[in-house]
């Protein structure tokens, strides 16, 4: 019971300072924009890169013997 009690409290004093502070937050989402697409472009730039094969090229050149995996052990 208490817990419903706090959170409608916190429920309503987050709606008032939405309300109250608009634009304020409107420029910390403007300020995060940019670093937001950063973030989200390298992400998307490292995935392009797995998925190509030229990940391939760099692992040919580190790797000198192949890994030993599950199904070359003998168990």
């Amino acid at each position: 019971m208490l817990s419903i009690v706090f959170g409608l409290i916190s429920v309503s004093l987050g709606f008032w300072g939405l309300v109250e502070y608009w634009p304020y937050l409107v420029d910390v989402l403007i300020a995060f924009l940019p670093l937001l697409l950063m973030v989200g472009g390298g992400i998307a730039l490292l995935a392009g890169v797995r998925n190509t094969g030229m990940q391939a090229a760099f692992m040919k050149k580190s790797a000198a013997a192949p890994k030993e995996t599950l199904r070359n052990k003998d168990l």
